[in-house]
């Protein structure tokens, strides 16, 4: 299975005043694969900029879609997806759905699935960068209590 690397511009989203980078979005080879790599990359920007990345100035981020699979077994439709995320230079999260509906909202099951992931992905990843930040501020105010 064979992945397209889709690089992303600087001048991305201003998320509560972090400004908020995608390095990449991966996805995998298919069927309207460029169609969904663009959605994803929307869907993305536009869930960073709701999300909460606390006091942090600049963030870096990639995501990789790992699985993706939209399949209709009798008269139901069903979308899965899995999609990790990553904040350059620490940990990464994933964010899997799985959704069914009728065969003929096929693409809006597909968009929702997308939507769904991308949410999760971002809150996650805005919750990595508070916890690292608060980490780095709890260890300099314990420095500065060390050395007074």
């Amino acid at each position: 299975m064979a992945l397209t690397t889709l690089t992303v511009s600087p001048a991305e989203s201003l998320a509560r005043g972090t400004r908020v980078e995608w390095k990449s979005v991966d996805v995998p080879a298919g069927e309207r694969q460029k169609e969904r790599a663009r959605a994803l990359r929307g869907m993305l920007r536009s869930a960073a900029k709701e999300a909460d990345f606390g006091k942090a100035k600049s963030v870096v981020l990639s995501a990789r879609v790992v699985e993706f699979t939209s399949a209709t077994r009798g008269d139901v439709h069903r979308v899965s997806c899995t999609l990790v995320g990553r904040v350059v230079g620490g940990p990464t999260a994933r964010s899997r759905i799985s959704f069914g509906g009728r065969p003929s909202e096929r693409q809006a099951l597909e968009k929702q699935v997308l939507t769904m992931v991308a949410n999760g992905i971002v809150g996650r990843l805005a919750s990595i960068v508070r916890a690292r930040d608060e980490a780095r501020d709890k260890a300099r105010d314990d420095r500065d209590e060390a050395r007074d």
